[in-house]
């Protein structure tokens, strides 16, 4: 521990679980005596899908996890106190809807009965259902905040990427690229608003992960392939304009969490430029199917199909002579470095920024701005 950070202080006790019937938990958000939005909670809202799973999960007596609540204030004038959820606002908030018939609730569902339409049976059995509850009366703020990053929070060792997923792991955004990267049965359509068209899925899928010569198993696992996707995605989205490391891709989780409205148009121009790459027919060991080097084609070709021309201007086989003879003199220049002094500037960031990190901004605009001119060139 640094000397500026603060100590967190161990709780007195550990905290025990008591059950509340829904009714309960119903009328004390209602009587205002839970607040359900206490300010450090920070996860997305959950999606339709997810609120009708959860409700039918209670509908079949199925358990769910438990709901922590902490002090929150008391009213001396009005001899009342309040209660604060620190984690299960996303659980209270779906069940009090539910009830009341509100948000996604309002419209009938072919998946569950409204709330008013069960029997009266049916309602006392939703009513009386009981939530695991842990009240955490003596925790300072400073420890209900603690807790509640731990509750949501994974191992320390998972890399950004797979704390992006385990707190925002459906929006739409995200399940854009994990149409791209997961094979068809292990994606849960259900949850998805935009579906890729599926030949253009079954294409992207086996270039970046079937037949990848891109990632290796271990990007796969630790959906690295994944981040990577959706970095193509946020730069796409900036029409191009590269940005340094990740610092895009939440914000479009985030932006984009319950719809993404011109995904179709990243879908069909990511197509189209696959498409293209393979009809070059690059050698399997390249140097264009690392990631830092594809990134850069498939951003650039980007870029040039958002101009006047399209990729069919680009005259393919004089691409791929460039592309050949760049990556032979990128070669020759590891060998002996002294000896192409007399190579372009552009040639030499070039060389140099496919070499360091894909994800810093100054040898992505390197690469981009060569790669740029390699293109020009090569238009009929």
């Amino acid at each position: 521990m640094s000397q500026n950070e603060t100590p967190v202080m161990k709780l007195d006790a550990s905290i025990p679980a008591n059950n509340y019937k829904i009714i309960e938990i119903y009328n004390k958000v209602k009587n205002k005596e839970w607040i359900v939005r206490p300010k450090f909670q920070r996860k997305l809202v959950w999606k339709k899908q997810h609120k009708i799973n959860f409700i039918e999960t209670i509908l079949f007596n199925y358990p769910f996890p438990e709901i922590y609540i902490a002090p929150g204030e008391m009213n001396p004038n009005t001899l009342s106190y309040t209660d604060i959820v620190v984690d299960g606002q996303q659980r209270t908030t779906t069940i009090i809807n539910y009830i009341e018939g509100k948000d996604i609730f309002s419209q009938n569902s072919r998946k569950i009965k409204s709330f008013k339409d069960l029997t009266d049976s049916e309602k006392r059995a939703f009513l009386n259902f009981e939530v695991s509850i842990r009240y955490l009366k003596n925790a300072t703020e400073d420890q209900i905040q603690n807790i509640f990053q731990r509750i949501n929070s994974s191992e320390y060792s998972l890399n950004q990427m797979e704390l992006y997923h385990s707190r925002y792991g459906d929006s739409e955004f995200m399940l854009f690229s994990k149409q791209i990267v997961e094979k068809k049965e292990e994606i849960d359509f259900e949850l998805i608003d935009f579906k890729l068209n599926p030949t253009n899925q079954e294409l992207l899928h086996k270039f970046f992960v079937q037949d990848s010569k891109i990632f290796n198993n271990n990007d796969l696992d630790r959906m690295l392939a994944l981040q990577y996707l959706m970095t193509v995605i946020a730069t796409m989205v900036d029409k191009g304009e590269y940005f340094n490391r990740t610092t895009k891709n939440e914000q479009y989780i985030k932006t984009f969490n319950g719809e993404f409205p011109e995904a179709y148009i990243y879908e069909n121009a990511l197509t189209q430029i696959i498409t293209f790459i393979n009809s070059l027919e690059l050698s399997a060991d390249s140097i264009w199917f690392t990631k830092a080097n594809m990134f850069t084609l498939i951003i650039e070709i980007y870029r040039f199909q958002l101009g006047e021309k399209g990729l069919n201007d680009i005259n393919a086989e004089t691409f791929k002579s460039k592309l050949n003879e760049l990556e032979q003199f990128y070669y020759e220049y590891l060998l002996d470095k002294t000896s192409y002094q007399e190579r372009s500037q552009g040639e030499i960031l070039y060389f140099e920024g496919s070499r360091q990190g894909l994800n810093d901004l100054g040898p992505r605009t390197n690469r981009g701005t060569f790669m740029r001119i390699l293109i020009q060139q090569s238009v009929m």
